[in-house]
């Protein structure tokens, strides 16, 4: 059905009050932190009014794009060809949608492949059919059409695709990739006719399916063991983490604490495809809406966390190398705040290694900045292209006493989760992007995280991929 004249020229109104906000020249003027590092620099701060004007406009143009009927002109669907003009990395996500999934992030966060441009627009199409649900719900009619269009869509790039992906990818790993296409354009009919039936769990199975499999084509494209930049020589004594890892932590509960760990029994959401913020909001109410099903109820559960060395290559390689070396085994849980877990105290003797700089990862960026906050650098209206915007995000802690550069680069051990919640963080910008080193994502299990307490320990940590991409001082 058409749109009314009022809704035409209500969406015109906030695009162009979108498009001219001040935020966006504000942040294209300000220096690069290579240039221009003064110490004690004013924060940009002064600028979030704007800002908020600017994400109220991004907020009503979202509710307006769920609303609005797919027929209507202004969502008239585009040629694969031109895709790539609409569908676009925002400073919180994808176009209008604020991502708050981790697993989603890292996937939209590996390094590009320059000769395959339509690689990425596929990976965007298929996160934002769930960044849909996680936004907007599941509930309403517009929402199931446009995730079906994207599907569509998706299908049409990967068309385009595969032929240049069989004639650019290198002999080396060709046959890999085109596996990957292979695994990937089976799910894609099923994809759409679950979005059509409104089959919210196949719908999740498959969109997580499609969208691993494309993340896991760019890294198999993408050189192993290689980063797309080089990390200053300063560091060169320092462990590297070249690519991702994963590691595996068992927490126990603590002697004295009497809540159990639980997963879900009836939330839709699992777990087992990774679980965004909204995810573990509703599975948490699950849980608080009526008494844990005893066979999900357990004194241990097991976290996976997947740490970025293409953003964080010093801080993850730091980490990876603690882990390796047993440093975190029995590790008490020693602060909880409402936002964060925190542990990492050398225990029993245990020594500190060489500090780590502070390490930043600025979305409009092509390598990382160390050692100055993002308010030293007159950078703090900027986002990271690793967020704290994800339950379960990983930061590395640091001295907080006004001691300048040399407190910037004081974390070593001690490292905490962040307990995200969109109330007390804002999404897009917030006071521990720009001041903190995250380093990864929980990506498995971060609904347990909501149940750990004071006392509660790490009783193992473990490298359990991605070991192959750690580099020591010396290339051992």
């Amino acid at each position: 059905r058409p749109i009314g004249m009022m809704g035409r020229a209500m969406a015109a109104f906030l695009l162009l009050t979108a498009a001219a906000a001040p935020t966006a020249a504000l942040r294209s003027s300000v220096p690069r932190s290579n240039v221009f590092r003064p110490k004690g620099a004013q924060s940009t701060a002064a600028g979030l009014p704007v800002q908020g004007r600017h994400v109220l406009a991004s907020v009503l143009l979202s509710v307006f794009a769920a609303v609005v009927p797919p027929d209507a002109p202004v969502l008239a669907p585009e040629p694969a060809q031109a895709l790539s003009k609409y569908v676009k990395s925002s400073d919180s996500g994808i176009g209008l949608f604020v991502n708050k999934d981790g697993n989603s992030i890292l996937r939209l966060t590996l390094p590009r492949i320059a000769e395959l441009p339509d690689l990425f627009t596929a990976q965007e199409l298929a996160e934002t059919i769930k960044l849909r649900f996680d936004q907007v719900g599941y509930n309403r009619d517009p929402v199931w059409i446009a995730a079906a269009g994207d599907a569509g869509q998706l299908q049409r790039v990967l068309e385009k695709l595969e032929p240049e992906i069989s004639e650019k990818a290198p002999d080396s790993v060709r046959a890999k990739a085109e596996g990957y296409i292979a695994k990937i354009k089976p799910n894609l009919q099923p994809l759409q006719a679950a979005l059509k039936a409104k089959n919210i769990n196949d719908a999740l199975r498959l969109q997580y399916a499609v969208a691993t499999d494309l993340a896991n084509l760019q890294q198999v494209l993408f050189p192993p063991k290689t980063l797309p930049y080089e990390v200053p020589e300063e560091y060169a004594d320092r462990p590297q983490l070249r690519g991702r890892a994963v590691v595996e932590m068992r927490l126990a509960k603590g002697k004295g604490n009497t809540q159990r760990f639980c997963a879900p029994a009836s939330s839709i959401y699992s777990g087992r495809y990774g679980m965004s913020y909204s995810e573990i909001k509703e599975s948490a109410e699950d849980i608080k809406g009526s008494e844990c099903a005893q066979e999900n109820s357990k004194d241990e559960a097991t976290i996976r966390m997947t740490l970025d060395g293409y953003h964080a290559p010093l801080t993850a390689g730091n980490f990876v190398y603690l882990v390796r070396s047993g440093f975190y085994n029995n590790m008490p849980i020693t602060q909880l705040t409402d936002l964060t877990i925190q542990t990492g105290e050398p225990q029993g003797g245990k020594s500190k290694p060489r500090p780590v700089p502070l390490e930043l990862f600025y979305k409009r960026d092509s390598e990382p900045t160390y050692s100055f906050t993002s308010d030293d650098d007159r950078r703090g209206a900027e986002t990271m292209s690793l967020p704290f915007q994800s339950y379960g995000a990983l930061g590395m802690a640091r001295d907080t006493a006004d001691l300048g550069a040399a407190d910037n680069d004081s974390a070593t051990t001690q490292f905490f989760f962040v307990k995200y919640d969109q109330a007390l963080i804002p999404p897009g910008r917030n006071t521990l992007d720009g001041a903190y080193s995250c380093f990864g994502y929980t990506s498995d299990g971060a609904i347990f995280l909501k149940q750990v307490e004071k006392g509660d320990v790490i009783v193992s940590a473990k490298v359990v991929s991605g070991e192959e991409n750690l580099v020591l001082p010396g290339g051992s």
